[in-house]
């Protein structure tokens, strides 16, 4: 579990870097590690939020492009 969370915080966290992840006190580890995660729940939510409101992909309208041969 330490090492996942010193791994997130360094990959996800932006500028955390190992050794302060590491020897951060672990209440404060674990907070920032929490408030990651809260983001990232939330950022997932928006995303499937704006997919839903948008509708499916549409691709462009070829029907009415003419071909000169």
């Amino acid at each position: 579990m330490l090492h996942s969370q010193i791994f997130d915080l360094c990959y996800y966290g932006n500028g955390f870097i190992y050794s302060d992840v590491y020897q951060m006190p672990v209440h404060i580890r674990n907070f920032y590690y929490n408030k990651l995660v809260q983001s990232k729940k939330t950022e997932k939510e928006q995303t499937e939020k704006a997919r839903k409101n948008s509708g499916p992909a549409k691709g462009p309208n070829l029907s009415k492009v003419r071909v000169n041969r």
